[in-house]
């Protein structure tokens, strides 16, 4: 009896770390039960096809220039082709780094499980899959570290509980798994921790580690790099705290110089392979005419609007926002690194000429900043907690309704009831509360117009 009080105990003091146990086991029942793997050519596809070019490329076909294609084109990859020929991978290899070892792995195993080794079967699609379910769970340890320090274990899981499963982060972990953005969600989760960690004790180790992880995040997503204003705020909130940041950064220059070049040395193969094909350390690949508008960003319908608006599509994020002015009066450190943060993200993904970002669930360029999210979530989780209970039932079933509503968007775009890049306020409002689509519902729909986006009409 009393093993059985100590063990319910222990799990009551480690809720948060128990759910993330039990995440993990979901997660990978999900990963098998969907059989998604099973068909390689729905995870590797779409933007993934560029992600993770650079591997089959230089370990099976050991070609890095993709010249190979011109003897042989399978479909498999999407280079751009500049005037000279050249044909050059579109997005940065940052993925490739992450997906590496998984794809490593999956490349001596495949022959002797009996499929073909290239790089294109189920063992690798299998790999990327399980390399996505890895990066979340070590992602959501971390996350779970930076949270604990201010929540309760309940918040905490709640928190963690919301982020993972109630928003379209969801969808990007088991239906379509090698795509970047629970990577860089990941990526994002340990650099929280460690800026917390550097700012604690801005040892050598810590430098190193720091400046790493922001190379990667820049490297798999680079306008993900504007993370290090996140670093350079936290722990600023008046003019003291400022003085004090400004001290900090002067008495360990030499270790802000290491995080630097840190970051600057996992960039080198990026810059190395950029070089070798056009002869520039920095080569901007997108070259079909996409780039942002930076005067003028969709805030309004980014946010809001039907066709593909955050806070309609996930909006148990609206409890994150919320939080956000929860954060200067109890949470202060936080409060200008995420405030700043999450505007200039807002800002800079919103001036993208797809400001849509394609055929997607919700809006899939906000999900990597989940995690700077979850901080002032949690403190609006928290402060729901305090309420007389009056107030807390209301706020809790506000709570409950909005999380279970971005879930519930989840299931709706898989079964079709949400299209991926059409949607109008009639189509919504047609598929509001049902799974399947209605015999109305593709009348409904309006096609963006993308040559003309490119052009600044979005």
């Amino acid at each position: 009896m009393l093993t059985l009080i100590s063990v319910k105990q222990k799990i009551t003091k480690n809720i948060s770390f128990v759910f993330i146990l039990l995440l993990a086991c979901f997660l990978v029942f999900k990963l098998f039960n969907s059989h998604r793997y099973r068909q390689p050519e729905k995870v590797i596809a779409n933007d993934v096809i560029s992600y993770y070019a650079y591997l089959p490329a230089t370990f099976i076909e050991h070609d890095y220039t993709l010249n190979f294609m011109k003897r042989e084109h399978r479909g498999t990859y999407w280079p751009e082709i500049l005037e000279d020929g050249t044909r050059i991978i579109k997005t940065s290899m940052g993925l490739s780094i992450m997906y590496c070892p998984f794809f490593l792995v999956a490349n001596v195993l495949a022959s002797p499980l009996g499929y073909d080794a290239d790089g294109f079967t189920v063992p690798y699609a299998f790999a990327l899959s399980l390399a996505c379910l890895f990066y979340l769970i070590v992602g959501c340890l971390f996350l779970r570290k930076v949270l604990i320090r201010h929540f309760s274990e309940l918040t905490t899981a709640l928190t963690l509980l919301i982020v993972t499963l109630c928003t379209n982060l969801y969808w990007y972990t088991i239906y379509e798994p090698a795509m970047s953005h629970a990577f860089s969600f990941a990526l994002i989760c340990v650099f929280l921790f460690l800026t917390e960690r550097w700012h604690e004790k801005p040892a050598w180790g810590n430098s190193i580690f720091l400046g790493l992880i922001v190379g990667l995040i820049s490297l798999v997503r680079p306008t993900n790099g504007i993370v290090v204003l996140y670093f350079l705020l936290y722990n600023v909130f008046d003019c003291k705290t400022l003085k004090d940041k400004i001290g900090i950064y002067l008495r360990n220059v030499w270790k802000i110089g290491v995080v630097a070049v840190a970051a600057i040395l996992v960039w080198l193969p990026q810059i190395m392979y950029w070089h070798s094909l056009t002869g520039h350390i920095f080569f901007y690949s997108y070259t079909d005419n996409e780039g942002f508008f930076f005067s003028h960003p969709v805030f309004l319908r980014g946010l809001f609007g039907f066709r593909k608006g955050w806070l309609l599509y996930t909006p148990s994020m609206i409890l994150g926002v919320a939080g956000i002015v929860l954060l200067f009066r109890r949470f202060k450190e936080y409060s200008l690194a995420v405030s700043v943060f999450m505007f200039l993200n807002l800002y800079i993904m919103l001036s993208w000429w797809c400001w849509w970002y394609g055929g997607s669930c919700g809006l899939r360029a906000a999900i990597d900043s989940y995690g700077i999210m979850a901080i002032p979530m949690a403190a609006f989780i928290a402060w729901i907690g305090g309420r007389t209970v009056k107030l807390k039932i209301p706020l809790v079933c506000i709570a409950i309704a909005l999380s279970g509503l971005s879930f519930f968007h989840n299931l709706q775009y898989k079964h079709g009831s949400i299209h991926w890049d059409s949607m109008t306020r009639a189509a919504y409002i047609n598929s509001f509360g049902h799974l399947s689509q209605s015999e109305n519902f593709e009348n409904l729909l309006q096609k963006p117009d993308y040559a003309a986006a490119k052009q600044g009409d979005r």
